[in-house]
This record gives C-alpha cells, structure tokens and sequence, in this order.
C-alpha cells in the first residue's frame, strides 16, 4: 500500500508537474517547409499498434496515433498535437508522448530542422536503442524537453548544455543512458532558468555530486532515483529557496547529510529512502511546515526520532520504516490531520504505542510491526474511519482485543500476531467488512465471541497458537461464507462440533483449514484443504 501511494505521487511529481498542454492551435496556415519537416519525420519512423510501456499507465494502453491527421496538403497548425504560434505559423510545440513512435531518430532528422520549437515530447515512445542526437542543440528555442522512456542509450551528449532557455528536462527512463561528469557540470552551469530535473533510472555513477552545488536556484523538482549515485550529496542543495520536491530515492552507495539548523524551505516531497544517513533524523526536520510526503526508508537511520515531526501539519504520507531507530515514539501525532499513511516498521522501537494515532480520522494505513512497542490497546478511539490496513504484529503487546477493531467501517486487513495479546476478544458491536485477520501466536484466552461470525466478508482467518478455550458450533462457521482459510490450530481447549440441529453444515468457500488438538502431551494436527 505504501508503495503504491508514493508511486501515486512520484507519478503526479512526473506528469503533471512537468507536462504542458498544447490545446492552443492557430489561425494562421502553416508553413510548408515546416508542414514538410513533420511528414518526412513521421516517414522515417514506424506506428506501433500495440506498442505498450509501463510509464504510458494513464494514456490509452494501445497508443492513440496522434500523427494519423498529418495529411499532406493540409494545414500542419491544425493537426493533432501539433502546436503554432499565431503569428508566423511557425511550429512551437509537439506532444508526441506515448504515440507508438518505433524507430532511430538519426542526425539529419528533419525534427530539428523545426527550429522555432519550445516544447517537445517524445516520451513513452520506441526510439530504437539509439544514442541521443546531438542536433539537438541546434533547438535553441526549447523550454519543455522530454525524452522519458524513449530508448535511449550511451551518453548524453554535451549540446544539451546548448539549451539555455530550458525549464524542463526529463531523461528518465533511459535506463542505457549515461552522463559523463564534464558533460553534466556544463549543463547544470548553462542551463540557469531550469525548474524541473527528472533523470531518474538512467545512470550518473561517473558524475560526482559535488556538481550539484552549481545547480540554478530556481530549481523546483530534482528527481535523481534509481541513478547510481555515489560520494556525498552536498547538504547545500536542501537550501535551495524555491525547491519543492527531491527525490533520490534508490541510491544505496550515496551518502545524504540533512541540514540541521537554518532549514527553512518550500519542500512539500522529500525522498531519501534506500540511501545512506550516517548521522539520525535532525530536529531541523519539524521546519518543512510545507511538507506532504516524507520517505526515508532503509536509510540506516539510528538513535530516536525527533518530537518535531509533530511540526508537520501538512504531511499526508511517512515512511521511516526499515531503519534502526529506537526508544519511545513521541506522542506527537495529534495535529497531523491530514496523514493517511504511516509506517514506522522494521525498526527498535520500544515503550508504550502512540495513542495519539489512534484519533486521527485521515488514515488509510498503519504499519508498527516489528519493532518492541509494549502496553494495551485502548479501549476506544475517536478516529481511523477510513483505515484500510492495520498491521501491529511482532511487537509486545498486551492485554484484550478490542472489540473496535472490528468495528472500523473501512478496514479490510488486520494483523496483530507474534504479539503477547492475553486478555479475551472483545465482543463486536458492529462487525466490519474486514477481510483478513490475523491474530495467531499470542496468548490469547477465553472465548472466541458469537458477534466474532458476523464478520461476513472474512476469507482468511488465522487464531492460531494461542490459549482460546471454546467449543465453535459447525452452524456459526457456516456464516463465513467467504472463507477460504481457517486456522484454529495449537489451541489446547478448543473444539470445533457440529450443531444438534444442522446435520449439513459446510464451508462452501474454503480450501484450507488447520485444527489441531493435544493427546498425551503431544500435538496432533488436522488439515484438509
């Protein structure tokens, strides 16, 4: 879940942050050089029919051919995504993203004859393993460049630099594609209007981070994942006064030092995950008051967390899972109303759990599992209406299973096993819609409650190793309709009989059930799938 809702915003940060529109066609006739240009273009490419690439997700799987207007002896300003300026006629703007272009685009392409161009999108596209031209350069008017997923390899050629006017440049995707560093401190020093950096999955491991120090202040998305990035990123590029996003997600060998005093910034993403922090979380953190998703996964993360994240009222995803952090979670919670997903799995985190969590009304995810947090549920909370997924397993909880975590109206998984749950299972005042839950490996006691069968939409269903003492009648298992696994197994004192008045009671639904009792000391156990 968590990945999928930070794709969600990755995908936004790609898209529409850096994708103009070209819905702005002229009045005036084309020029025929220009209309001659676009048709020997389209000539020397092939149109896939079923060209498909992951990163297209939000066009039409098969591509709508954007070109099939391109007629000759029509006017090219009123041809499909092909934009003019109102003036001359000249062409300024194609948005040929994910239009099943296959092919080489070669040096003496007619392309960069159309040198009044300042927006190009060849994205998604099939260009033939081919190296980027450097003809490019002569397309001095460019402002918007994306060249995403095109096929790209081999090094970026040194007339990008060229591009003075550019705001936006994304060589994402190219995953052949690499830049040498010489090349790379040409363009971040020519190129001063950019706003927008996207080269995530192409390679800059012969580039040394200390080139990022020139980029332009006027930079405002920076995503740099999955690059093969190595040394030490400059802490300087965090200042930088208009930065809204950084991502340099998936760089396990670069080592990021975040600012710890005088942060103050713009930034509403921030994604550091699978990089390397040798110092902890600075309190400095609490500063981004702009702040809406924060990821720094598997970053080796040691020492506590700072009660400053309780700063950062506008934060709707936090991920510090997989790390080393340890001691008590600051009970800082209480005002980020907006955060719908939060995990803070895999790590050392002891003491009680934040009951402040427990009130907040946004949440759609919660992950504290593996970690050592102690103490009891409460009793009753005040918010988590839309939670999806609860995961609180292996850690050392105790006491009762409340009977309200199966009364959260949008809750569909839940797992609290490997945990030190003693008390009995709560009766349900209105069962939920949940589908799968885990309560195995706890200590569990007493009975297992009759509203515990109005949980209709279970299909997996696991009260496993515990100390359940109950005789479970045939005719309340049938109400599971959906279940296809049951384990009630390595619960000494509980049975499963058929009931007096239901000589036919069946699970039409399930493919496995685990049961197994204890006769003279040893287990026996029962499956029938």
């Amino acid at each position: 879940m968590v990945y999928l809702i930070l794709c969600f915003l990755l995908g936004f940060f790609n898209s529409s942050l850096l994708s103009p529109s070209l819905s702005v066609s002229s009045t005036h006739l084309c020029r025929p050089e220009q209309s001659s240009a676009l048709l020997n273009f389209k000539s020397n490419l092939s149109i896939s029919r079923s060209i498909y690439k992951t990163h297209c997700l939000g066009e039409v799987h098969i591509p709508s051919h954007k070109t099939d207007s391109w007629d000759e002896g029509t006017n090219c300003c009123k041809w499909e995504v092909v934009m003019c300026d109102n003036k001359k006629g000249n062409v300024i703007g194609l948005d040929l993203r994910c239009s099943g272009l296959i092919g080489s685009l070669q040096s003496n392409s007619s392309l960069f004859s159309l040198q009044n161009l300042r927006w190009l999108n060849l994205a998604g596209n099939d260009l033939g393993i081919s190296e980027i031209p450097s003809e490019f350069g002569k397309l001095r008017s460019l402002t918007y460049l994306n060249l995403s997923g095109a096929g790209f390899t081999g090094f970026v050629p040194p007339e990008i630099s060229l591009l003075s006017d550019l705001v936006s440049l994304d060589l994402s995707l190219n995953y052949g594609l690499f830049f040498r560093n010489h090349d790379f401190n040409m363009l971040v020093h020519n190129l001063t209007k950019l706003e927008n950096i996207v080269l995530r999955g192409m390679s800059l491991s012969l580039v040394v981070p200390y080139s990022f120090l020139n980029l332009t202040v006027s930079l405002k998305h920076l995503s740099l994942s999955y690059c093969d990035l190595q040394g030490n990123f400059p802490t300087q590029v965090f200042h930088l006064p208009y930065l809204e996003n950084i991502i340099l997600r998936s760089n396990p060998n670069l080592t990021v030092y975040l600012p710890e005093t005088n942060w103050s910034s713009p930034l509403s993403l921030l994604d550091v995950s699978r990089t390397r922090f040798p110092k902890g979380l600075p309190g400095s953190i609490g500063n981004l008051k702009h702040l809406k998703a924060l990821s720094l996964s598997s970053c080796v993360f040691m020492g506590s967390i700072p009660s400053t994240l309780g700063n950062l009222t506008k934060l709707t995803f936090l991920d510090i899972s997989d790390n080393m952090f340890q001691g008590q979670i600051p009970d800082v919670f209480g005002n980020l109303n907006d955060l719908s997903s939060m995990d803070f799995s895999s790590n050392n985190f002891s003491g009680v759990f934040p009951s402040s969590a427990f009130n907040l009304t946004s949440f759609t995810f919660m992950d504290f599992s593996f970690n050592f947090l102690q103490g009891t549920l409460p009793n009753n909370i005040s918010g988590l209406s839309y939670l999806q997924k609860l995961y609180l397993y292996a850690n050392l909880l105790s006491g009762r299973v409340p009977g309200w975590l199966f009364s959260l109206p949008s809750l569909e998984y839940l797992d609290l096993h490997s945990n030190k749950l003693n008390g009995p299972i709560d009766p349900i005042q209105e069962p939920n819609l949940v589908q799968q839950v885990d309560l195995s490996k706890n200590e569990i006691q007493g009975t297992v409650p009759s509203s515990f069968f109005d949980l209709i939409n279970l299909t997996f269903l696991d009260l496993s190793s515990n100390n359940l003492s109950d005789n479970i009648k045939s005719c309340m298992l049938v109400k599971l309709r959906n279940l296809t696994v049951l384990d009630l197994s390595f619960n000494n004192l509980l049975s499963v009989t058929r009931c007096s008045d239901d000589v036919n009671s069946t699970l039409p639904m399930i493919d496995q059930f685990y049961f197994s009792c204890w006769i003279n000391g040893s287990s026996k156990e029962s499956k029938n799938e």
